[in-house]
């Protein structure tokens, strides 16, 4: 049941940068299924695939980062998964990638970039931009108008509490969870009040 449940996950950082999060998510889960078929003797191979990682980043140089870091990651796991099973999944040829997507997480659709299916169990992580409302660009100040949907909000919010906003978004019609490394900001002060209401 475990081992069905691992190939379920999906995992979506939407500020994946170059992609950090998401390879240590993908060895982690590749080393408790090999925990697994340790505790079964069995000798089945991986059944754990990069396209259960999606990922949204602004910059086009991570973007292409964090691709090649996936590919990489994941011929090293299939050579430690080799070393205790003594086989394991061809690297070659390149058939999957993850999903990765160049773009603006405030503006892209997220259920476009990671599709929700029926037995999915969709984890959002990551570690977005945070910029108090006086380091922010016009564009982000954009961005924050366009999540929102309010130029009082825009003026106050730190940039961060675009991603919380759309994660719970997200999440409103199917369960899942989101954590993110975040600024104590959004816990103190006028941002309380104005963000997680709507939270």
């Amino acid at each position: 049941q475990l081992l069905y449940r691992l190939k379920s996950i999906k995992i979506f950082d939407p500020a994946c940068g170059s992609g950090n999060f998401l390879i240590i998510a993908y060895k982690e889960l590749r080393r408790l299924e090999m925990e697994i078929f340790k505790e079964m003797g069995s000798l089945a191979l991986s059944e754990i695939s990069l396209n259960q990682f999606y990922g949204i980043e602004l910059d086009d140089f991570a973007h292409e980062i964090a691709i090649l870091a996936l590919w990489l990651t994941k011929h090293q796991m299939n050579v430690e998964f080799f070393k205790e099973f003594g086989r394991t999944n061809p690297t070659l040829p390149l058939s999957d990638a993850g999903n990765i997507v160049q773009g603006n997480a405030c503006r892209l659709d997220w259920e476009k970039v990671c599709p929700k299916g029926k037995d999915d169990e969709i984890y959002i992580l990551g570690n977005p931009p945070y910029l108090g409302s006086k380091e922010q660009n016009a564009i982000q100040k954009e961005d924050l108008s366009l999540v929102f949907g309010s130029k009082e909000v825009n003026k106050k919010l730190d940039y961060i509490s675009c991603w919380f906003y759309r994660a719970t978004k997200y999440f409103s019609n199917k369960f899942g969870k989101y954590a993110f490394v975040s600024t104590n900001s959004i816990t103190m002060g006028e941002q309380v009040f104005l963000l997680w209401p709507s939270i």
